[in-house]
């Protein structure tokens, strides 16, 4: 008996003795996956299948986060480059643009030494007033005042353009109209209008070869104080006044001082008013008729500023000045100024 037990342990041992040896190669488990095995270990190792698709999905996604970190650090970079740079020309700029306002700033003092003094204004506009409005610093209209014994000398000259432009023609228009006036001694309107146009075309030297066409618009008025007597001349500048109650244009002939015109010109002609106390006259340029604005943003339009001007013709010249100016801001509002404004009226008295 002792011998059969032996033998059936000895037969036992053998058989568990490969289990034991399986089981010491067995791959090790473990319950769960940890990073380093998810990315750099062996499937085979575990008993959890994990795909290999399933893995390049992983490092499709770390590599796509890393490119778009990259990517969102070099737009970083390049705005941050780009800003820098856009700095730098902004500076370069808001300097030139400040040494160019300051220039306009110094021409707008020259631009004014041209225009009539105080002393001059106190003299010519002793029952008068002048509105004037610039649209920028510089501006292309201009209005000469000019007093010889009895007569009164009243213009409103309207270049082409505005701003810089129209400011250099007012420079041309001021010595032409002082040398027809002044150094001439001419006295009919329509003669200091031909002067003018003269001395302008040959200052720009305007021929049909010359490309330089610009221009002037002129309204001239001579006032003989002893007389009351009136005469006016102009080149698309007309002369509005009222008389006995009611309203009146002395219409300007259509052409202009300055440029080279072939066709459908027709040339100004001198118009002599009898005045008397407490009739009164306006020139103008374009303007203020011309300024936008308004319920419906139109054009203020020249019906409007006669009607104007006829409703309040009675009142004190430095008051209709101011009821003038008020006018046309209500009416221009928010809305940028379009033109240079330039108004001249004076009361017989």
């Amino acid at each position: 008996m002792k011998k059969l037990a032996l033998l059936f342990l000895v037969l036992v041992s053998g058989k568990m003795m490969p289990q034991l040896d399986s089981l010491e190669t067995q791959p090790h488990f473990t319950s769960h996956l940890t990073w380093s095995d998810t990315f750099f270990g062996n499937e085979d190792m575990y008993q959890v299948c994990y795909p290999k698709d399933h893995r390049t999905y992983f490092y499709f996604i770390i590599l796509f986060s890393i490119a778009t970190i990259v990517f969102g650090l070099l737009i970083i970079y390049i705005k941050n480059s780009s800003n820098k740079k856009l700095k730098q020309k902004n500076e370069i700029i808001a300097e030139q643009n400040k040494d160019l306002i300051d220039s306009i700033n110094y021409s707008q003092r020259i631009q004014q030494a041209i225009l009539p003094d105080q002393t001059t204004e106190q003299i010519v506009l002793q029952h008068g007033f002048v509105l004037y409005k610039p649209k920028h610093i510089v501006s292309g209209d201009f209005y000469w005042l000019h007093k010889s014994g009895d007569l009164l000398y009243f213009a409103v000259i309207d270049c082409t353009g505005h701003g810089v432009p129209g400011a250099l023609l007012t420079m041309l228009a001021h010595n032409a109209i002082n040398k027809a006036v002044i150094e001439k001694s001419l006295t009919d309107p329509t003669m200091i209008l031909d002067s003018m146009n003269t001395d302008v075309k040959l200052a720009l030297k305007q021929n049909l070869n010359n490309p330089i066409q610009d221009s002037m618009e002129v309204a001239f008025v001579c006032l003989n104080t002893a007389t009351n007597t009136l005469m006016f001349s102009g080149a698309n500048l007309g002369l509005t006044y009222v008389q006995n109650g009611k309203l009146q244009i002395a219409r300007s002939g259509k052409c202009s001082v300055g440029s080279v015109q072939e066709t459908g010109v027709v040339l100004p002609v001198t118009h002599t008013l009898q005045l008397r106390k407490g009739d009164c006259f306006y020139i103008y340029s374009d303007g203020y008729a011309d300024q936008f604005g308004g319920p419906k943003g139109k054009k203020y339009k020249y019906k409007q500023l006669e009607e104007l001007l006829l409703a309040n013709h009675t009142k004190p010249t430095q008051q209709q000045k101011q009821i003038l100016n008020d006018n046309i801001e209500n009416w221009k509002g928010s809305l940028e100024q379009v033109d240079d404004i330039t108004v001249i009226g004076y009361n017989i008295s």
